[in-house]
């Protein structure tokens, strides 16, 4: 059994102030991304793409599949209509900490001056049927990702489990983007349907602040979040070695 450890950056603002009060988390509706072709990928078309590759048993197979009458159209609602929550990881081959990242604190924390969440999810809570969860699956960059899924995971048509296959593809379209997002090494919580979800507030273990985060934004936050029950550790981001480094400091 193991756990998810991962990093949310965020704004203090009211959004962020409700969700610590009720422990929740929020997925987002795909039209609510800051990328307007993200979750956006035209599923028939992917598949299109895949059959002039394929050849053989293989483009028979996804041939067949791309006629059932209505199957692509309806995935293709299934992604629209499902719930995102994003989130950073730390890769495995990176000695870069998720906190050292400028950009993420730039873009997703109001220029350092918010703070980012760490929470530790374990697998029980990933695989709980109760909380529509249909997976956590990192995000891959590239160009026709989709394409390429569909050429490698043709099923044989007899042997086509309709209810998983359908669930990977959503999982695939709803986590993949364009290169220029690498930056963020994102991991993403998967949702069938989209709005609030509450989780235990032991999920929360660390709280981190910004190199600018107010000291009153600080004091807030701290109280809010011991007074409702959380246990977290708390760090601030401080200017490290070089110019431009910058390094997580725990405070008491």
């Amino acid at each position: 059994m193991s756990d998810y450890v991962l990093f949310r950056f965020r704004n203090i603002d009211k959004n962020l102030i409700d969700s610590l009060v009720k422990s929740t988390l929020y997925f987002a509706h795909p039209k609510q991304l800051n990328d307007p072709f993200d979750c956006r990928v035209d599923i028939r078309a992917a598949a299109e793409s895949a059959l002039l590759k394929l050849s053989g048993s293989k483009k028979e197979n996804l041939s067949k599949i791309a006629g059932l009458d209505g199957y692509f159209d309806k995935i293709q609602k299934d992604v629209a209509n499902a719930g995102v929550c994003s989130f950073s990881v730390v890769l495995d081959n990176s000695q870069e900490s998720v906190l050292e990242s400028s950009l993420l604190w730039s873009h997703y924390a109001n220029n350092h001056r918010g703070l980012c969440l760490t929470y530790d999810f374990p697998e029980p809570f990933i695989n709980d049927r109760s909380n529509e969860i249909t997976g956590i699956p990192d995000v891959e960059y590239g160009d026709s990702l989709l394409t390429y899924w569909f050429v490698d995971n043709v099923p044989g048509y007899n042997n086509l489990n309709h209810e998983a296959f359908t669930t990977e593809i959503i999982k695939k379209a709803l986590t993949i983007k364009s290169s220029c997002w690498e930056y963020e090494r994102e991991v993403r919580i998967i949702r069938r349907k989209r709005g609030t979800l509450e989780i235990s507030k032991k999920y929360l273990t660390q709280i981190c602040f910004g190199l600018d985060t107010s000291e009153s934004d600080i004091d807030l936050i701290r109280k809010l979040v011991d007074d409702s029950g959380y246990r977290v550790g708390y760090c601030k981001m401080v200017k490290g070695k070089g110019d431009f480094g910058f390094k997580a400091t725990e405070i008491e």
